[in-house]
């Protein structure tokens, strides 16, 4: 399967070899963060940490979760903008907050021509806020349709949204396909495969695979259609 790739993007490396530098993955995190969206893709993206870099990037040293974790941060989120690629998580407290900071919101400076973008749940608010949704459909909570519907977003009923190098993914379990998605972009086919083998229930493998294969090329599909047309 080859996913999508708008031919107006500059698409980032999906070649890397070990003489090359390893692609960095920023996850953005703040306060008041749901747990499990940045706990099931860090786990996910961990998998297979010997190709490529996974750092907790926030605007403090440290941020808690929704449920009351406190978590270290491994960078500033500055460094999201130099980044190959960058994933928001969501938070029903935390990203009112996130986008109330100005400091949070004009630190960054992303680049879709340049880097991959992602957010899961309501993460997508955040990549709305940076203009990033404009003329893109979207995906994102069902909780959180209605809200991001106001803000003139097309948003769909799917558990993964392609645009370019812009995804969406919709519903904490969604992740699985965000991090497909962005695992078959960066290293290729075979290593997305690799990455989520053990995560699938005993017994229920190819039933696992088929969905993950079903919902990538059908946000590939749909991936060349854009809001404004």
């Amino acid at each position: 399967m080859s996913v999508y790739t708008s031919p107006n993007a500059q698409t980032p490396s999906t070649s890397y070899s070990a003489a090359d530098k390893k692609p960095t993955i920023a996850i953005v995190a703040f306060d008041e963060f749901t747990d499990i969206d940045l706990f099931l893709m860090w786990d996910i993206l961990g998998r297979i940490q010997n190709d490529w870099q996974v750092k907790l990037l926030g605007s403090s040293k440290s941020h808690k979760s929704a449920l009351g974790l406190e978590i270290e941060m491994q960078g500033h989120i500055r460094e999201a903008n130099q980044a190959d690629a960058v994933l928001f998580i969501s938070g029903k407290q935390g990203i009112p907050l996130a986008l109330q900071d100005p400091d949070f919101i004009n630190t960054f400076g992303l680049d879709p021509n340049k880097q991959l973008l992602g957010s899961i749940c309501a993460g997508s608010f955040i990549l709305q806020r940076l203009g990033l949704l404009d003329c893109r459909a979207a995906t994102t909570h069902p909780d959180a349709k209605t809200a991001l519907q106001k803000t003139a977003a097309e948003v769909l009923d799917e558990p993964l949204v392609i645009r370019g190098n812009i995804a969406t993914a919709g519903g904490c379990l969604s992740a699985m396909y965000l991090c497909a998605w962005l695992a078959e972009r960066l290293l290729g086919e075979e290593k997305r495969r690799e990455m989520l083998r053990e995560l699938l229930p005993a017994g229920q493998q190819p039933q696992f695979e088929a969905i993950i294969d079903a919902s990538l090329q059908s946000a590939a599909k749909a991936a060349i259609q854009t809001a404004c047309q």
